[in-house]
């Protein structure tokens, strides 16, 4: 009763966002753009790209003279996102359309950018406020209080877009060019009779004689797929949440580090976070099963979302940490408003990055995954 009310719920969601995307012109004749070379030059240059980053921390430690682990982590987190953002910065214009427009996804930046920066004025984690004042006053110029916030929401929604578009880019050029041998060699263990690492990481049961694999996606380049956005924001927020919790339960963290630098730390690393849950989205899309003697295929998703939220089983020692932290006098409160001053913009966060991928990234990833799927199982059988 309950997920046939929510299939309910996710098709009216399709059919509203179906209706607002053909409002837009571009969409009745929109071609998603595909472009392989890009992706290849990504993948070339990440190793150098992660050394820049590097380099950026290690210079930041260093200048600030301060080694405690909340410096670490927060310039370790700070010279990620400003990379990923300038490099999601170059890349926006030449990133793939989509259903709906690129300037319907600044206008959304916009909005959760308001709402992140006001609920850092209601619960007085004001983080993104005194970054942006700390780098004006750096300059040797002040600006008043209004359009210091108005020059702050501006800043976290550049955070909000082009991060998110560095982010997804790379990750996405990754999964392009490697996740499809994945499946080839699922499909070459089940010609020969065997099993391997794929099978493992997907979870297959081993009473299951694998057969073949097979891909079943739908391609519809001009249809915003809502349900995807709605279960990829929720998973992100999710895994946002167990992530935290290792900060705000740990005596180790509460001892060494503020609330405020906490939350901060969170809201960077949640930048990162769909990195993780997009690879058991993309399973799930491109619907990779599993052909065996048994009456009814098994889907590979499946296995991918066990594996993915493994670490919930991590809860017992979540547990633990929270009675640890008691039983040293920590304050239950204190905790609490942690998570609460997380929750917002975690939930921002993880609606951009659901909102952009299913727009510009999951039907070319879609077609690419599919193609060479089809490609290397063509070759492979060719050699027979």
């Amino acid at each position: 009763m309950k997920s046939s009310i929510a299939g309910k719920g996710k098709e009216v969601l399709n059919a509203h966002v179906k209706w607002m995307a053909d409002r837009f012109p571009h969409s009745k004749d929109y071609i998603v753009k595909i472009d392989l070379d890009q992706d290849d030059r990504i993948t070339r240059w990440f190793p150098a790209f992660l050394a820049v980053c590097i380099a950026l921390w290690l210079t930041l430690l260093i200048s600030s003279g301060d080694f405690s682990m909340s410096s670490i982590l927060k310039y370790l987190c700070l010279s990620f996102v400003f990379c990923f953002m300038v490099i999601g910065a170059v890349l926006f214009r030449s990133m793939g359309q989509g259903p709906l427009p690129k300037w319907s996804l600044v206008v959304v930046a916009l909005i959760l950018a308001f709402i992140i920066v006001l609920s850092g004025e209601v619960t007085f984690d004001h983080y993104i406020v005194n970054l942006v004042k700390s780098l004006i006053e750096s300059t040797g110029h002040s600006v008043d209080s209004t359009f210091l916030m108005a020059l702050a929401i501006g800043f976290m929604a550049a955070v909000l877009i082009f991060t998110s578009v560095g982010v997804l880019t790379v990750t996405s050029a990754y999964l392009k060019k490697y996740f499809a041998g994945v499946f080839i060699a699922m499909q070459n263990n089940a010609d020969s009779g065997q099993r391997g690492l794929a099978e493992g990481f997907f979870d297959v049961p081993d009473i299951i004689d694998v057969k073949k694999v097979i891909m079943e996606p739908e391609l519809d380049y001009r249809e915003y797929n809502a349900e995807v956005a709605l279960d990829l924001w929720i998973y992100n927020t999710l895994m946002g949440l167990v992530v935290s919790s290792y900060f705000f339960l740990s005596p180790f963290f509460l001892d060494s580090m503020t609330s405020l630098q906490m939350t901060s730390i969170m809201v960077m690393l949640a930048m990162f976070i769909p990195v993780i849950v997009i690879v058991w989205q993309i399973v799930r899309d491109v619907d990779a099963q599993i052909v065996s003697d048994a009456p009814r295929t098994y889907h590979l998703w499946r296995g991918a979302k066990k594996r993915l939220f493994e670490s919930f089983a991590g809860l017992g020692l979540l547990s633990m940490m929270f009675l640890v932290t008691l039983y040293f006098g920590y304050s239950l409160q204190d905790m609490l408003v942690n998570y609460l001053c997380l929750m917002l913009p975690l939930v921002c966060v993880a609606l951009m990055y659901a909102v952009m991928y299913t727009n510009n990234f999951n039907n070319a990833l879609k077609a690419v995954l599919y193609m060479r799927f089809e490609e290397g199982v063509g070759r492979s059988d060719s050699k027979e």
